[in-house]
């Protein structure tokens, strides 16, 4: 493949994730708690070392993912979601981008129609990158892939000057993203694979080294390094993306991911004899197997080190080549194909799909009648309901989780959803507020109870007041999808205002 069949694979690769992105444009349950972080920054100066958002117990707030919220804060608020879609299709393009570069070092040649095929198939098997909505973790991926590939240029081109460019990298990675361990861990693979190798393996040790002491550079210091390895190997076994895909109680859960998962596994026994002539992407291989199918959250590694390092193999199958002519109408068959289905089913996209998981009319709700106090939610309900209500109504606990608050508060919330165990105890924080699927059976328990009265119910979400706080009347939300759209991402509430909260001026510095 020369310069110019790569440059317009690229541009194919980047007009199908554009196309993708119109019907995947969802964003992660914690955008808002990010742009809270990036605002501090912006505003301020500096970033928030102490959670002020929610009302129940905290710890310093080790922020892994400071420097995305920055990054996010500066887009959003300066080209609106429209630039954080633009910023999202980029980095994922940067990523193929990467994994074709990668391709070539390795055969030293591409072939266009396998190119665009193992695409097609990629994308669909990493949908928590390509169907997912902006978020932190991408940065792992892009940073990681770079990695890959700026390794592989020292390894295959002798380029060793380029190894200086790692723990510049890791500098950034390690305050953008706690997966920059990932980083850490490739760099000890070919350590010991180019060890085993028989190659220079001590240049890769002074890379790791130098890397690891970057990461000291951050605005916690040694705590946020401890934190980062604290977190990377904790269990959270009720966070969906910390399970693996194969223990899914739907069988048919990323099946995709599945299915390429067992061909690359497959292809690997099948080929570990030409394999262990190179004992550093065999180990990569390997490991990366072994990431992906433990949690979800880490299941595009596999994928990419696969497309990285199993395209000899793949080519092997197909050994028998197609005619030149055949290949090229072929190919052109996948992108009609492709770019025909995707842009039909563009067509039929919703806008702001990611805002159908939030709690828009309760939200307004507790607006519009300027209620005030402290409220309990759904797990993934708390980033937003900070972001459009903040510092009138505080938050139980969000989704940033072992970030911010104690572990047990986790799982009383779990309970009290579930309705098990001592379901009632959170209840014990005094909340003035609660937020309730309305299909939930919790519903039942707390019409049962004295204490609360139900204020508002719509088809998705149920809101219970403490009774000392029930006024005579109250205003309803509007049903207007369109006013929720065109307000997604205002706030009324600045850090640099002073703020009363129970009765306290509080003052951000």
């Amino acid at each position: 493949m020369n310069k110019k069949e790569f440059l317009l694979l690229i541009l194919f690769v980047f007009i199908i994730l554009a196309l993708q992105t119109l019907i995947y444009n969802t964003i992660d349950m914690d955008y808002w708690a990010r742009l809270l972080q990036g605002n501090a920054f912006w505003e301020l100066g500096h970033i928030l070392k102490q959670d002020p958002f929610s009302y129940t117990q905290t710890h310093t707030w080790l922020d892994h993912e400071w420097g995305s919220s920055v990054i996010f804060s500066f887009i959003q608020n300066n080209f609106g979601f429209n630039g954080i879609l633009i910023f999202r299709i980029l980095i994922v393009t940067s990523i193929f981008a990467l994994i074709f570069a990668t391709i070539k070092l390795q055969t030293g040649k591409n072939n266009h129609f396998l190119n665009i095929a193992y695409f097609l198939f990629a994308m669909a098997a990493m949908p928590t990158i390509v169907q997912s909505g902006l978020r932190c973790h991408f940065f792992t991926f892009l940073f990681f892939t770079l990695f890959i590939y700026i390794l592989e240029l020292v390894r295959k081109k002798e380029k060793n000057r380029l190894l200086v460019l790692l723990p510049i990298i890791m500098l950034f990675w390690s305050n953008i993203h706690g997966g920059c361990v990932s980083g850490l861990g490739l760099l000890g693979l070919y350590i010991v694979g180019e060890f085993l190798n028989k190659n220079k393996w001590k240049k890769y040790l002074l890379t790791l080294v130098c890397s690891l002491a970057v990461m000291f550079i951050n605005p916690y210091g040694f705590d946020f390094v401890k934190f980062i390895f604290m977190a990377s190997t904790m269990e959270r076994p009720f966070v969906t993306e910390w399970i693996s895909a194969f223990a899914h109680p739907n069988p048919q859960f990323l099946i995709e991911f599945k299915i390429l998962f067992c061909i690359n596994f497959a292809l690997i026994l099948l080929n570990l004899k030409k394999l262990r002539t190179d004992y550093t992407k065999l180990f990569i291989l390997v490991a990366c197997a072994f990431l992906s199918f433990k949690y979800i959250k880490n299941t595009p590694f596999f994928i990419i080190v696969s497309f990285m390092f199993l395209y000899e193999c793949i080519v092997d199958v197909f050994k028998k080549k197609l005619p030149i002519n055949q290949e090229k109408i072929i190919t052109a068959i996948l992108v009609i194909l492709t770019l025909f289905f995707t842009g039909k089913t563009c067509r039929e996209y919703l806008q702001y799909s990611f805002l159908s998981e939030q709690p828009l009319r309760v939200v307004e709700f507790l607006s519009a009648n300027e209620l005030k106090g402290k409220i309990i939610s759904p797990f993934d309900m708390g980033s937003y309901i900070s972001y459009k209500l903040y510092p009138d109504i505080l938050i139980y606990m969000d989704g940033r989780y072992e970030e911010v608050y104690p572990k047990e508060l986790k799982d009383d919330l779990d309970n009290f959803y579930n309705v098990q165990g001592k379901w009632d105890k959170v209840l014990e924080t005094n909340p003035d507020y609660i937020i309730v699927p309305t299909d939930a059976t919790l519903n039942d328990n707390l019409l049962n109870k004295n204490e609360y009265k139900l204020i508002y119910r719509n088809e998705t979400n149920s809101l219970y007041s403490h009774i000392s706080k029930l006024k005579d009347s109250y205003s309803l939300p509007t049903n207007n999808i369109d006013y929720y759209h065109a307000n997604a991402f205002k706030t009324k509430f600045t850090f640099k205002d002073e703020i009363i909260i129970n009765g306290e001026k509080v003052i951000f510095k």
